[in-house]
């Protein structure tokens, strides 16, 4: 049997060696140091690893998320493909561009390990939920209330039309994750 190399167009988001390192008073700090990883459409990947062992900045740095004390090696290569098929490089993008804006959110999601700073104290969930709505889908203040109402509801959040005027400090820890 022969194997074949697997391509972009096979791939819905293609990681080589990602290599990410930090500058600090203290000097250049590698955290990540050339891993590979692909992701097929309707796939899910889990990434595992020690404390400290890049997990966290690997992910981030699809998004785009990474602080400004960071450098991604020019021989990294971390390509998504875009709804219209269209394959970006996200390392390319610009942090503010309109591609990298649609892609976040409309796109790409990363949930948070930590559900008690996921969440803004001064704004309540369903402000926070429908900002995100209002971002990405072309829909009034109304129809977006009515679909966070609904994401709350399908995650299995009681009450969700109460829960939605609540903060984050009123939900249990366990509502804020699913939210």
């Amino acid at each position: 049997m022969t194997k074949t190399k697997e391509t972009t167009k096979d791939n819905l988001l293609e990681v080589k060696n990602l290599k990410i390192s930090f500058k600090t008073d203290e000097g250049i700090i590698t955290a990540v140091d050339g891993i590979d990883f692909s992701v097929k459409h309707g796939q899910t990947l889990g990434i595992v690893g020690e404390s400290g062992s890049g997990k966290s900045v690997s992910t981030w740095s699809i998004m785009r998320l990474l602080p400004k004390n960071s450098i991604i090696d020019k021989g990294s290569s971390i390509k998504f493909q875009r709804k219209s098929g269209k394959t970006v490089e996200i390392t390319k993008l610009k942090g503010n561009s309109r591609d990298l804006r649609q892609i976040r959110g409309g796109e790409v999601a990363l949930i948070f390990q930590e559900p008690m700073s996921s969440f803004s104290p001064v704004y309540t969930i369903g402000n926070q939920i429908m900002e995100a709505v209002l971002q990405h889908r072309d829909v009034t203040k109304e129809e977006a209330e009515e679909i966070a109402v609904d994401m709350l509801d399908r995650v299995g959040i009681s009450n969700p039309r109460q829960r939605f005027k609540q903060y984050p400090f009123e939900l249990s820890g366990g509502m804020r994750q699913r939210a």
